[in-house]
């Protein structure tokens, strides 16, 4: 039995970034309680690797896969299965309606000691077809039958895995994320004896509303394509009204709702956190291990600029690459760093690098991939964030702790982040400047801003270092965590 359980969707310890970070952080810096992880991802991966070195309190992983073939013990008996699914159908009902508490009710019937529905019965069996069908009378819109079938499927069956997923026993369970992960915490928190938090870095509702709706993997009907659509398409919303659902039962669930800035909090009440669950800690950095590394004079004519983050379409890579060529086209010899992991989403990747082929700019930038980055800081003369959507990144962090201003979108904790939050951290000055999305054009001239005025690079340069001294420190943030996880878990 393990202190805390950290529930984890495609992230820590599998995948880098932000999230992963900050979980890194908190689990080697609280060395006395013992973690342990149920890690969530599509398909098993033999080839993956562990991207951090997991401290000795890190007791046991274990694995949920989404998309793994269920174990499948056949049909139970008519009678009872028929009687289940219809009960099951009508909560389902009325938890879509709003009502939070059918959730447990469902819970016997899909998981426990007494018989249960199984994959057979749920997706096999006569009355499995005739709830399809219901639903797509009721709720199907003309869409073909087919596609409803496949869609409906898709969502369904990941579900099931979660929702019969063993769960290893813990003092407390914690989830960074709402979705499938939140869901394996509700389910915890009514089975399991033990309380639940939820740590939400980027609204997990908000980021996929963004992904979904520039999404090209959920089908549309041919018909759709070819006019301008003024609202999203069928399978859109019905993938986003499940995710919606997810989120509202992990926040009536979770005992308590942490997030890291303001504006945070008000779109989890907006998605339907009660807001008096909700308080707000903010991610916070070692500062020696930063303050430590070198600036780059700034004396030298060669600048370089670097992107640091995953290659993904939420980070906006490509906007980063038109600001390239602008800036470049305006101040030849100015180089250009892409750093971060390529291998997420290859497709993304593929097209970025086809783009700097197709602007020509070839010769100024270059893909690192994910690299040691104390050793390439003292390198760069700026940090460039042209994310979507962001939380509160953690690479403004790193970047403000060694002094290298930042030109970052306006999304999310950014502002704060480089502007201040409350008046005395306002005091302090600017660390960077902030731009609009996908706006290559106020990327450019924020960078070609900084790069030719010495006077404001020093001035944003001591800023930073002086905004994360005072108010990002993660040792008394940390202290903030684990009192909290003392007073749970008692």
């Amino acid at each position: 039995m393990s202190d805390i359980c950290l529930i984890l969707e495609g992230t820590y310890p599998f995948v880098s970034g932000g999230v992963s970070t900050w979980i890194h952080q908190l689990v080697t810096a609280m060395s006395d309680v013992r973690f342990s992880v149920v890690h969530i991802s599509p398909f098993p991966n033999p080839r993956r690797e562990y991207k951090y070195k997991l401290p000795s309190n890190v007791v046991n992983i274990q694995d949920l896969y989404l998309h793994e073939r269920i174990a499948d013990p056949g049909l139970s008996p008519r009678r009872w299965r028929r009687q289940a699914i219809a009960r099951l159908e009508a909560l389902q009902e009325e938890l879509f309606a709003g009502r939070m508490e059918a959730f447990t009710e469902m819970l016997p019937l899909l998981r426990g000691a007494g018989p249960v529905l199984s994959f057979s019965d749920l997706f096999r069996s006569p009355e499995a077809w005739e709830v399809l069908t219901r639903a797509y009378e009721r709720h199907g819109e003309g869409v073909s039958f087919l596609d409803f079938f496949w869609t409906w499927r898709s969502i369904y069956l990941p579900l099931l895995k979660t929702l019969q997923c063993p769960i290893p026993k813990a003092r407390l369970y914690h989830t960074v994320s709402t979705g499938y992960a939140g869901v394996l915490a509700a389910v915890a928190r009514r089975t399991m004896d033990s309380g639940m938090l939820l740590t939400e870095h980027g609204v997990y509702t908000h980021e996929r509303l963004l992904e979904i709706s520039q999404s090209t993997w959920i089908y549309s009907p041919q018909r759709e394509r070819f006019r301008v659509q003024r609202e999203l398409s069928f399978f859109k919303r019905f993938w986003l009204g499940f995710f919606d659902v997810m989120g509202r039962l992990t926040y009536q669930s979770a005992d308590r709702i942490l997030t890291l800035y303001d504006g945070n909090r008000t779109k989890q009440i907006l998605a339907g956190a009660p807001p008096e669950k909700i308080a707000i800690i903010p991610n916070g950095i070692d500062l020696p291990h930063y303050r430590d590394i070198p600036l780059k004079p700034q004396g030298s004519e060669r600048k370089t600029v670097a992107f640091i983050g995953r290659v993904v379409p939420i980070k906006d890579v490509k906007t980063f690459i038109h600001a390239a060529r602008i800036v470049s086209s305006k101040r030849p010899g100015t180089e250009f760093l892409v750093v971060g992991p390529t291998d997420e989403e290859p497709d993304y990747t593929a097209e970025c690098r086809e783009l700097v082929k197709a602007l020509g700019v070839t010769d100024v930038v270059r893909f690192l991939g994910k690299v040691e980055m104390r050793k390439h800081y003292p390198d760069i003369d700026l940090v460039v964030l042209t994310s979507l959507s962001e939380a509160q990144p953690y690479v403004i962090l790193e970047a403000n702790a060694i002094g290298l201003p930042v030109v970052a979108t306006d999304v999310g904790a950014c502002r704060e982040m480089l502007e201040g939050r409350a008046p005395e951290d306002k005091e302090i000055g600017p660390s960077g400047l902030l731009t609009g999305v996908s706006a290559p054009e106020d990327t450019a001239h924020a960078v070609l801003r900084l790069l030719s005025e010495p006077g404001l690079w020093n001035a944003m340069s001591e800023a930073g270092r002086a905004r994360t001294s005072r108010f990002y420190d993660q040792d008394d943030l940390i202290s903030r965590y684990l009192n909290l996880y003392e007073h749970m878990m008692r």
